[in-house]
């Protein structure tokens, strides 16, 4: 009886193995994963160089990983085993109430170019390098005379703190590192965590529950507190000077980093009003010339992209080294708008349509190495110098201390 019990396992795990091992190879390759929302990796390119710098031996452990036969139905199975031995995470993004999803774990960088993987602890020193940055940023424009302003979004876990057993102290910390230093450097900042964390406590949809980023609402709030930095509170247009339109079913970032299948989509927010069609966003191509953004039709939002999982590409069409925004019907009548350089991450993208009623912008992509604002200021001839960028990127990426 034993042996037939011992037998008839055997066989079993073999049929697992073998089963998997020729599925692996019978199975077409998968080249993007929806549920991740990112490319997979293909089988590598094996060289005598390439396997010298054992860069084909990591590429295939990456390509088995990523085309692993019903790999998301395994991803789920780890998921819910995280989950039932109490851990409260999956794939460094914590669940907390009423569904909402934050990202815990970061690659953060240390001087040096040293980058501690996987971790929830930050370097100050690399903080404070990007910092430093934006301080001497102020001082050039301000011999130039252009106005600046930093607007640093916290991280969806710093806003929704209170939504998890997590201690706030590092949040708390890193929000007051960011304001002294940029406040003694005299840099004119936005200072926005208190504001959005106690609206959200309070039910306000300000930051989505599975993405990192904001809601439109939030990047409104945003809007109105640049606005009053720079003494401009009374050009402000009202929240009923829109229409939201609300897009259902937009899973965002850490909804596909978890593996969380069960925790219910976002609803994704646009604002809209009735002379967005005046304004213009066209791409700079490598010859520095202007072309239309295609599907950009209706204004600031890409509609194709409603129907992707990436539905905050929405905004602008996705990310771009540079793109201009202007009222073509203010240019149509020769007036004069005055120009924005808005530097920035994907937080900004949200952001724009609400600036576009009062600047023509020039954006450029910080993490595309468009760092040298003093310098792109006078060729786009901006009198205007906004920096956003999200504090995940200063802590994980060298895009703000590049700045000068």
């Amino acid at each position: 009886m034993k042996k037939g019990i011992h037998i008839t396992v055997t066989v079993l795990f073999l049929m697992l193995i073998f089963g998997f091992g020729i599925a692996f190879w019978i199975l077409p390759d998968s080249d993007f994963s929806p549920e991740e929302n990112r490319p997979l990796e293909p089988f590598p390119n094996v060289t005598a160089e390439r396997l010298l710098e054992k860069k084909v031996t990591n590429g295939l452990i990456q390509y088995y990983s990523d085309q692993f036969p019903l790999r998301n139905g395994w991803i789920r199975i780890h998921t819910l085993g995280e989950l039932v031995s109490f851990r409260g995470e999956s794939g460094g993004i914590l669940l907390g109430k009423n569904g909402q999803l934050a990202a815990r774990r970061f690659d953060a960088r240390f001087p040096g170019g040293v980058v501690l993987t996987d971790t929830d602890q930050y370097s100050e020193d690399h903080v404070r390098e990007g910092l430093s940055a934006l301080v001497a940023l102020e001082q050039t424009l301000e011999r130039e005379g252009i106005p600046l302003c930093v607007l640093l979004p916290p991280r969806t876990i710093d806003v929704t703190i209170h939504d998890f057993s997590y201690p706030s102290e590092g949040s708390d910390t890193l929000n007051d590192t960011i304001h002294t230093v940029l406040a003694e450097g005299g840099v004119n900042s936005v200072e926005l965590l208190s504001d959005l964390r106690e609206r959200h406590d309070k039910g306000e949809y300000v930051y989505y529950r599975t993405d990192h980023h904001w809601t439109t609402r939030g990047a409104y709030i945003a809007y109105t507190a640049v606005m009053k930095a720079w003494g401009m509170e009374k050009e402000i247009l009202p929240e009923s000077h829109y229409t939201v339109r609300n897009v259902p079913d937009f899973y965002g970032t850490a909804h596909s980093f978890s593996g969380m299948f069960f925790v219910p989509p976002d609803t994704l927010e646009i604002w809209e009003a009735p002379d967005d069609s005046r304004y213009t966003v066209c791409k700079e191509n490598n010859a520095g010339e202007e072309l239309p953004l295609e599907g950009m039709e209706s204004g600031f939002i890409s509609e194709s992209y409603l129907s992707e999982k990436d539905k905050y590409g929405a905004f602008l069409g996705g990310t771009h080294s540079v793109l201009h925004i202007r009222d073509k019907e203010a240019a149509g009548k020769g007036e004069s708008r005055p120009r924005l350089l808005l530097a920035r991450d994907s937080f900004a993208n949200s952001m724009v349509p609400f600036l576009a009623r009062h600047f023509d912008i020039c954006m450029v992509n910080l993490s595309g190495g468009k760092t040298n604002l003093s310098e792109l200021c006078e060729q786009y001839d901006c009198q205007r110098v906004l920096v956003v960028c999200n504090w995940e990127n200063l802590i994980t990426s060298d895009c703000v201390a590049a700045i000068e």
